[in-house]
């Protein structure tokens, strides 16, 4: 009976995670344009650069409350999404035409992976698939190290977004993953929970992930490593 018990108390974490978040949802394998717990963008006062973008409900509603109070203090400096949520066809479309692009120069499966993931995300392993992520203004570090406006925007986002729950997942001092991005803010109270389940079934259970993923190189590249080091070392502020 005891051993019973244990097995439970074991299996329980995880059988909770699962129904909280669907495999599909945190593989970016859905549209949230027809998922009621997204809304678009198009239809709030934030800035975009394009139109069809979509975050999660909570997300939203303080990300409009970071851009109102960044524009009482900078009124005249962009405050802009330039991407949110991306879902695995999205994502694969990204990948596919850096693939086209970076593998005949190469000439490797493994070393072509690794150019793209300097600043782009495998399909299936994407923060943007979540609908907690967000890209602010610019997608390029100089922006945000060499212009007056990116240094004012940037010094804010630092000193700010953790009061509306986002931190800076791609930030200076670790030890693998993504380059530093300036411009990515994720929504910590949800996002956490994404990012932990993610990692319990990548330790207990690996191919419930990756027999699901079915990009350009991906048999061909240490993916189980490459999503390892991907999507969980981001900043500790993050987990």
């Amino acid at each position: 009976m005891k051993k019973y018990s244990l097995l439970i108390l074991m299996v329980l974490p995880f059988i909770t995670m699962a129904n909280t978040i669907p495999l599909e949802k945190l593989i970016g394998q859905f549209n949230e344009k027809l998922d009621q717990e997204f809304v678009a963008l198009d239809n709030t006062v934030l800035p975009v650069n394009k139109s069809g973008m979509y975050l999660q409900k909570e997300p939203t509603e303080q990300l409009i409350k970071a851009y109102h109070d960044f524009k009482k203090q900078y009124p005249n400096n962009p405050f802009i999404i330039v991407s949110a949520t991306r879902n695995y066809n999205y994502q694969n479309g990204i990948w596919q035409r850096k693939w086209d692009t970076l593998f005949p120069k190469l000439k490797n499966e493994q070393d072509t992976a690794k150019d793209i993931l300097k600043y782009s995300s495998m399909p299936g392993s994407s923060r943007h698939h979540w609908g907690t992520d967000v890209d602010i203004t610019s997608v390029s570090s100089d922006y945000f190290r060499s212009t007056n406006q990116g240094k004012i925007l940037y010094q804010w986002l630092l000193e700010n977004m953790p009061k509306y729950g986002f931190c800076q997942p791609f930030s200076e001092g670790r030890e693998g993953g993504y380059n530093p991005e300036e411009w990515h803010w994720s929504y910590k109270p949800i996002a956490k929970n994404y990012l932990q389940q993610y990692k319990h079934i990548l330790q207990q259970d690996d191919k419930a992930i990756i027999s699901k993923l079915n990009f350009a190189g991906h048999n061909k590249i240490k993916l189980k490593a490459l999503l390892q080091e991907y999507v969980l070392d981001v900043s500790k502020d993050c987990y």
